[in-house]
């Protein structure tokens, strides 16, 4: 009985030879920025991508626009903290 492992530990063991945990992450990411920024200023966001790092954010309103970028920081110290860890390096407001 001591050699069983629950399923869940072989499909990490799985993701991460397979250097898909990562991937994961990254596509993951968007959905952390709407948890951090909520749905009032989610619904002003045009599209979020992410990749590399980076996390890139348009949204055809200049005042939020300014907004995103003075908090720019914040938000990315918040989505890694959702992550455990330094997963966004930077974002970009377009």
């Amino acid at each position: 009985m001591d050699g069983f492992k629950p399923l869940g530990h072989y499909l990490q063991k799985l993701l991460d030879e397979r250097g898909l945990r990562e991937k994961i992450e990254d596509a993951r990411v968007p959905e952390y920025l709407r948890q951090v920024v909520g749905e009032a200023i989610w619904q002003r966001i045009e599209s979020v991508s992410f990749s590399n790092g980076e996390l890139i954010i348009r949204t055809m309103y200049p005042v939020w626009r300014i907004e995103l970028r003075l908090r720019a920081e914040i938000l990315r110290a918040r989505v890694n903290e959702i992550i455990g860890r330094e997963h966004v390096h930077r974002i970009m407001v377009l």
